[in-house]
C-alpha cells in the first residue's frame, strides 16, 4: 500500500506544479515503464518494468469524451497546457472535447502518445519538450 500512496502523491504533485524531469527521474527510480491516463475518470494504470501494474483511482467526476476526434484540438490543448496556459483539469477538459480517450507516457522513451475513444493516434510528443 505504501507504493500506491508514494505514487499517488508524485502524480498529484505533478499535476499541481509541473516538473517534468522531476516527475520522470521519480517513475524511472520506482522501475515504472509507462503509464495510461484515462481522461474521461481521471484514473491511472502504471505498469512497471516488470509487467506487473497498479491501478489508481481518481476522485475527480466523470467528463465526457467527444465522440469526434481532432489531432489539431489535441496539439492545441497540449500545447497551451505546457506552456501554462491551462490548470491539469482545464487540459482534462480540453483534451476531451479534442476526443482524447487516454495519452499513455512511454518514460523511457520520454513521449507522450494521444489516443481516441476508437484507438486512433491523435498526436504524439515528446514529454520534456512537447510541442
Amino acid at each position: 500500500m505504501e507504493f500506491n500512496e508514494m505514487l499517488s502523491g508524485v502524480f498529484e504533485q505533478v499535476r499541481n506544479k509541473p516538473d517534468l524531469l522531476k516527475f520522470l527521474t521519480e517513475l524511472k527510480q520506482n522501475n515504472i515503464s509507462y503509464y495510461i491516463y484515462f481522461v474521461a475518470t481521471g484514473n491511472v494504470k502504471v505498469v512497471t518494468s516488470s509487467d506487473s501494474y497498479i491501478s489508481m483511482k481518481s476522485d475527480r467526476g466523470l467528463i465526457k469524451i467527444n465522440s469526434e476526434a481532432s489531432g489539431c484540438l489535441t496539439r492545441i490543448a497540449a500545447k497551451r497546457h505546457f506552456t501554462h496556459v491551462t490548470t491539469f483539469d482545464q487540459y482534462c477538459r480540453e483534451l476531451a472535447r479534442a476526443g482524447v480517450f487516454k495519452w499513455v507516457v512511454d518514460v523511457n522513451e520520454v513521449n507522450r502518445y494521444y489516443w481516441s475513444k476508437d484507438n486512433q493516434l491523435l498526436h504524439t510528443e515528446n514529454i520534456i519538450n512537447p510541442t
